[in-house]
């Protein structure tokens, strides 16, 4: 490999040299500042650079740390890849497994002669660097619940590292992937020093390097091809400008005036792109949208404590005529934290749509006059949207929803103590194994259950399906989310993933159906 240039980011200068290096002679078109037609940067046609003008979504990151905030794929490769098919595959890590049975020692071979932006070598001390930074209370990683139980981080050799754990954990190829801000997603051992740095820069293995002079954080970041990369055939523009527009219909009209050529899509403006002629793939990784019924010992929604209630609250919900209102064909109606035939799905469902049942056990519960329910909610038109069907449905049994929505970037920003005001909150997630859906939501400690609420059959389903083969959790997801269903702690309306519009006389997207996340890493010039 080529010696890394020294620098984690560069100039506009040294934006268009980058450029010239990339392409044998072209200068990146870079994003400026100046008049509306030019605001959004230049975008690749033929015979000249290629730069492509990415919408990613309507809430910016408030810190570029990757341990803390987006995954940016165009800045930080991650040990293990999870492509957009949901296979697992090497990226800086060659090879992976556990060792011995019982989930509790998992060993990584790293790729040689790698090195970050700023020149220090890619090794198995890194590794073990952004792992501890990943445990660091004061750091507030996504990932830090995952990582609490690594107990001791062997160095076999330079490039080899393996991970002992206080207490099983099957899905270890996860963490050390792309997700929550996990160890996978590694950041120079130099930068971890002065972890600073991180929030406005990028300090990664990457295939592009931040341009600092066209960049306005929390508004627009540009990027120009990195020549050194280790894998040149995965640098695909020779620069990206990624935006974050405040509402997705003004990055529609983007595209529809040629100022995007690619945009992150929910269902909330698809259809529109369709019909003016921009394509569409996905949607992508499925993703749940309804409630979490966080209050669920009563505190304060006393008639959420009663299960009955919260029962009746799911057969309210006609979900087969709330999807097809608010999405169509792009998603599907559910009753349960799984998607069809994924991990945990129950193919007979739990609650058909049913408001004389729903009436029955309110009154059963002593509710039969309804309540009122605050619920927290990100402002956007999707979340919006959505949470009024819920609140239209669950009015024919006289239930109230008054909605809070608050702006993205405080929503993301919320704890526990936030959410301790309401009976319940938006629910957006995107469906994973049901193990590792617990830590999030439904465990003691999990960072979405803001009233701490238990439940022992789910306790040991958990400690089962830690130890258990990948066969045997089959069974034991299924009963996990069962149970779940059972317990009536959500509102699941729909699962719908997410799409990208483009333009595609400019933009390739090489996956019909993503089950991943998709990326503007997975992005191509069009052939």
């Amino acid at each position: 490999m080529n010696g890394a240039p020294r620098h984690p980011s560069l100039t506009r200068r040294q934006f268009v040299i980058a450029g010239i290096a990339a392409t044998g002679g072209v200068a990146v078109a870079a994003c400026s500042s100046g008049s509306s037609s030019d605001a959004y940067g230049a975008g690749g046609t033929a015979g000249s650079s290629r730069t492509l003008r990415f919408h990613e979504r309507t809430s910016a990151p408030t810190t570029l740390d990757p341990a803390v905030g987006f995954w940016n794929p165009l800045a930080y490769d991650v040990l293990i890849y999870r492509a957009p098919d949901g296979t697992f595959q090497p990226q800086l890590a060659e090879s992976w497994q556990y060792v011995g049975a019982g989930n509790t020692t998992f060993e990584l071979v790293l790729r040689p002669d790698i090195t970050f932006t700023d020149g220090t070598p890619l090794t198995a001390d890194a590794v073990r660097a952004n792992i501890d930074y990943r445990k660091d209370p004061a750091v507030g990683s996504q990932s830090a619940q995952y990582v609490a139980a690594i107990s001791e981080i062997e160095i076999v050799d330079d490039l080899t590292i393996r991970i002992h754990l206080s207490e099983p954990n099957p899905l270890l190829p996860t963490l050390f992937s792309q997700g929550m801000g996990g160890p996978g997603i590694l950041v120079s051992p130099a930068a971890l020093e002065d972890p600073s740095v991180l929030a406005t820069g990028t300090h990664g293995v990457s295939r592009y390097l931040l341009v600092e002079d066209e960049t306005v954080l929390g508004d627009h970041y540009a990027f120009a091809a990195n020549p050194d990369y280790w894998n040149p055939d995965e640098v695909h523009w020779d620069g990206v400008v990624v935006h974050y527009l405040p509402e997705e219909s003004a990055a529609l009209s983007a595209l529809q005036t040629g100022q995007l050529d690619a945009a992150w899509a929910s269902f909330a403006i698809t259809g529109a792109g369709r019909d003016a002629g921009l394509s569409v793939t996905g949607p992508g990784r499925p993703i749940i949208l309804g409630l979490t019924l966080t209050d669920r010992g009563g505190v304060v929604v006393p008639a959420l404590a009663d299960v009955r209630v919260r029962q009746a609250l799911n057969y309210a919900l006609d979900r087969t005529k709330i999807t097809t209102a608010l999405i169509g064909e792009s998603g599907a109606p559910v009753d349960q934290l799984a998607t069809p035939d994924g991990a945990g799905w129950n193919s007979d469902g739990f609650y058909p749509h049913d408001v004389e049942r729903a009436r029955e056990l309110l009154t059963d519960a002593g509710y039969a006059d309804g309540f009122t329910i605050p619920v927290r909610l990100p402002n956007s038109e999707q979340h919006t949207r959505l949470t009024q069907a819920i609140a239209d449905a669950l009015s024919d049994i006289n239930v109230r929803l008054e909605l809070q929505a608050v702006p993205g970037n405080q929503w993301d920003a919320a704890d526990a103590a936030t959410n301790s005001a309401f009976g319940a909150t938006y629910l957006g997630w995107g469906i994973d194994d049901p193990v590792r859906m617990a830590a999030s939501f439904w465990l003691a400690d999990a960072t979405n259950n803001t009233f701490g609420s238990t439940d022992e059959t789910l306790q040991s389903l958990q400690e089962q399906a830690m130890i258990a083969g990948e066969d045997d959790r089959e069974d034991i997801d299924r009963q996990i989310i069962a149970r779940v269903a059972e317990l009536a702690w959500f509102l699941p309306v729909l699962v719908q993933g997410e799409s990208v519009l483009y333009d595609d006389e400019l933009v390739e997207v090489p996956w019909v159906d993503f089950l991943s996340v998709p990326t503007v890493s997975e992005l191509r010039p069009a052939s």
